[in-house]
């Protein structure tokens, strides 16, 4: 096996070169010992603020000064004192502390940066105790005072470096974030005065970096600032789909939504994570099924990358030990590979979906055999998505598309099958995990029969559990199965984003997780909406409501829930609010728009099904321009529909097609201070402008990821001066453009770290010119803000 080198890029050589200065004598041009002109930015330190930069860290601790000292009113205190700032901070000359070390103080710029999001953002709320019994107290702290953990490196460096006094209490837990200075993601941990920030590139001590606070506030690169979130924590399951258990009775589950693998103790508290989305060295696209051997490694199935890559579940952070496979039709090459197992000899078996084979290997990756073609006779696959073996070696495939089981020996002998398509008992709608016990015993998860079915090794029928719901006991497509060493079954219940845990005989003794339909958690959000006071409307559409949220992201109450009497929806996708805050929801299953008060009582409705004027197929989005005048998205009949703001119809434009004022999946919709009228033409790959009346005015964009190029654009907002921001799905970033089409910038990447995204659909403005993002695979809305 090949070492894999160490690379330090550029920056960080020099944040290295910055810390071992700050270990030897500095030799600056300065014009007296109490005061110091540094070259580099053109800033003097001097007195008190020099002495203390030179006693604490210096250069690396601090960076370099970016102001020089001046008077200013601190926004936690309203107090004025006098302060400079540098790259890293702020200091601050407090002389009622005079002659103590509490004289000079460091600004608290943690709090400045995240004040918002400590009201409401997930990550930033108090969490219970996070304690992993495999390691010492002392490598692991709670802080009752803010309710947050810091632990291992983190909390290592905290105590080397100052601690309470240089970097105060963490105000978060350890979350992923793009970093608005560098564009590059890291983990990262919020602090009263600090950002900590772990650089897996770095050989420690310089894996633990100080993130450049002040640089952020007062010289920042990016145009665009991550604000706030309301929607999952960085810990939470998102659509899990396969799961394994060790010997310690520790949980692993193969996070699909997030990419993660996140691991918990055997009560269900959470201890750790590896992975997440994207397309690096240490990300998964499409984490499907994970798989461990004797020795606690870990293997994870990465079916966009078409690769398997093995981690060390030993250590605290399950660190990837190798990765094997490129996408290809040769051996020990994979095409979507779905599934995974590890036998008695630590032999690992990978489902190769879209090569409709299973691939053989040894521990180290190295290919050993391979059977199967596509087909329906024995041995043959269609669309196979699941591997278990049992004690004695033999594995057993499950086929979705022939609602299978196949049963082989290790060296892939056909043995035995059983199923056919049904809902009776023995028989599957699309059975997807499956596992093994000590006995033979094989459990399946029969996914759209929302249920676990039980066979003995032969393929007879023992029993079965479940049914549709989010109750204890019941599922929404279970994809996942596993056991421990006592015979329990572990369920990865993927819609309902939470694992249940049953005896050996269907009865239910835990869960971990739940599903995205409480208060304020949003599951796939679609369309969203700002009313003049910078209240938060978010559709939901597979949960079939509107919840709203105040100006800091503070759930406040929702409206809907499934049906067709007035105030309730199906599927609602768009929402849109009037300037004198009533709220209009398209509520597309009922092709129909209606409509509330800010209060959320039901005000009317226009619509029925049908093509005529004033009728809709589908309406997915609306927007009201100055007049209160209703334009709708008439998806399925691809055009536009206005109206006035009684719900009298006034006209329509717009076919199916490709030419000019025509649509091929017109999904959203938005009108700008003058009246015209931009239109999303998703798989046309542009941006349509008219004016009021529907005629056309001009149109940009084509398939692709370039500027001014989408994948699949799907949201579209206009800010008071015009500019227009489109969400561009396939492609994971928002695009904005000037009125004519100019584009500005782009922001965004793939993955479900702050400041990145997952299929970002929806998209709003407030009066303020903050943007706020929908994203339907990572269960959220983020705030962004314009500098």
């Amino acid at each position: 096996m090949k070492t894999k080198r160490l690379h330090l890029t550029y920056g960080n050589l020099l944040a290295v070169l910055f810390l071992v200065l700050s270990l030897v004598q500095y030799s600056p041009v300065q014009a007296a010992d109490n005061s110091q002109l540094f070259p580099e930015t053109g800033k003097t330190v001097s007195g008190k603020f020099l002495q203390y930069w030179r006693a604490n860290g210096g250069l690396a601790a601090y960076g370099y000064p970016t102001t020089e000292a001046q008077n200013e009113v601190d926004p936690e205190t309203g107090k004025t004192f006098l302060t400079q700032w540098f790259e890293r901070n702020r200091f601050e000359l407090h002389p009622e502390n005079a002659g103590t070390k509490y004289e000079v103080l460091l600004g608290l710029l943690g709090k400045d940066l995240r004040r918002e999001a400590l009201t409401a953002d997930p990550d930033f709320q108090r969490a219970e105790v996070i304690f992993n019994s495999a390691y010492s107290k002392d490598q692991q702290r709670y802080f009752e005072e803010t309710g947050h953990n810091l632990r291992f490196g983190f909390l290592s460096y905290w105590n080397q470096y100052g601690g309470l006094e240089r970097f105060g209490y963490p105000i978060s837990e350890e979350h992923k974030e793009v970093d608005p200075e560098t564009g590059k993601v890291f983990l990262t941990q919020w602090f009263e005065r600090a950002r900590f920030e772990y650089h897996p590139e770095n050989q420690p001590p310089y894996d633990i970096l100080l993130g450049l606070l002040g640089n952020q506030i007062k010289n920042p690169k990016s145009k665009l600032e991550f604000v706030w979130k309301v929607g999952r924590s960085y810990n939470q399951l998102s659509r899990p789909s396969g799961i394994v258990v060790d010997g310690q009775g520790n949980i692993y589950v193969a996070d699909f939504g997030s990419d993660f693998i996140q691991k918990y103790d055997s009560t269900g508290h959470w201890i750790a994570k590896r992975g997440g989305s994207g397309l690096g060295e240490d990300d998964f696209f499409g984490l499907r099924s994970i798989a461990m051997d004797g020795q606690n490694n870990l293997y994870g199935v990465d079916s966009g990358n078409d690769r398997i890559k093995k981690f060390d579940g030993n250590q605290p952070q399950m660190p990837q030990t190798f990765k094997f496979g490129t996408k290809g039709t040769g051996d020990g090459q994979f095409n979507s590979p779905s599934g995974i197992t590890v036998d008695g000899q630590g032999n690992l078996y990978v489902v190769d979906k879209g090569n409709s084979r299973i691939q053989k290997f040894n521990s180290n990756g190295q290919f050993l055999a391979k059977w199967g073609s596509e087909g329906t006779a024995n041995g043959q696959f269609t669309n196979p998505d699941s591997i278990a073996a049992d004690g004695q070696g033999n594995l057993y495939v499950s086929e979705t598309s022939n609602n299978r089981i196949q049963k082989f020996d290790s060296s892939g002998k056909f043995l035995l099958k059983w199923g056919s398509s049904g809902s009776a008992n023995g028989q599957f709608n699309l059975p997807y995990g499956l596992v093994a016990d000590g006995q033979g015993n094989v459990y399946v998860a029969d996914s759209n029969n929302q249920s676990i079915q039980k066979f003995d090794s032969t393929g007879r029928f023992l029993t079965r559990w479940g049914g549709f719901g989010n109750g204890d006991g019941l599922f929404n497509n279970p994809l996942g199965v596993g056991l421990d060493g006592q015979g329990n079954v572990y369920v990865a219940d993927f819609i309902n984003e939470r694992v249940q845990k049953f005896d050996s005989t269907g009865h239910f003794l835990l869960k971990i997780g739940g599903v995205g339909n409480g208060e304020g958690k949003p599951f796939a959000p679609w369309g969203i909406a700002v009313d003049s006071s910078n209240t938060l409307y978010v559709a939901e559409y597979t949960n079939h409501r509107v919840q709203r949220f105040d100006s800091s992201g503070r759930f406040q109450s929702f409206l809907g829930g499934y049906g067709n009497l007035d105030g309730q929806f199906i599927t609602p996708y768009g929402v849109a609010v009037d300037n004198q805050n009533n709220l209009y929801v398209a509520d597309t299953g009922n092709h129909r728009i209606q409509k509330f008060d800010s209060s959320g009582k039901f005000l009317g409705k226009i619509g029925s099904k049908g093509s005529a004027n004033g009728q809709f197929n589908n309406p997915v989005a609306i927007v009201l321009d100055s007049q209160r005048n209703l334009y709708v998205a008439d998806y399925s009949n691809s055009r536009i529909e206005k109206f006035d703001s009684t719900g009298k119809f006034l006209l329509t434009w717009g076919s199916k097609g490709s030419n000019d004022g025509q649509f091929n999946e017109a999904y959203s919709i938005a009108v700008d201070g003058q009246g015209n009228v931009y239109v999303v033409d998703s798989s046309n790959n542009r941006i349509q402008k008219f004016d009021s009346n529907g005629k056309f005015l001009t149109k940009w964009g084509s398939s692709g990821n370039a500027n001014n190029q989408f994948g699949f654009p799907i949201g579209v907002a206009v800010d008071g001066q015009g500019n227009v921001y489109v969400t561009d799905d396939n492609n994971r970033r928002v695009q904005k453009f000037d009125s004519n089409g100019n584009f500005l910038l782009t922001w965004g990447s793939f993955g479900s770290a702050d400041g990145q995204f997952i299929r970002p659909e929806g998209i709003t403005i407030d009066s303020a010119s903050n943007i706020y993002v929908s994203e339907v695979y990572n269960d959220r809305v983020q705030k962004f803000r314009q500098r």
